[in-house]
């Protein structure tokens, strides 16, 4: 299989020194080159800036009552500290 690499657009960046050796360090430690890092660290960052990333951690299965939001037996012990 052969994959064909378009590349679009540059970008030109200006590092700190820290950054730079931390970014180094990371691209021989994982035999990556530094561009490659800096391109998963922006798509990382620019899937996790969408809209539901903040609810993810929010959405899910949890085990309880099913009425838990009607309910007002449950809803008493809302502003209760616990111990």
């Amino acid at each position: 299989m052969c994959y064909k690499i378009s590349v679009s657009d540059t970008l030109t960046i200006r590092l700190g020194e820290k950054l730079a050796r931390a970014l180094r360090d990371e691209a021989r430690q994982h035999g990556l080159s530094r561009g490659e890092i800096a391109r998963q660290a922006i798509e990382a960052r620019l899937h996790s800036a969408g809209r539901l990333s903040v609810m993810q951690n929010y959405f899910g299965v949890m085990r309880g009552p099913t009425d838990l939001s009607t309910n007002k037996t449950y809803r008493r012990s809302w502003g209760r500290k616990r111990r």
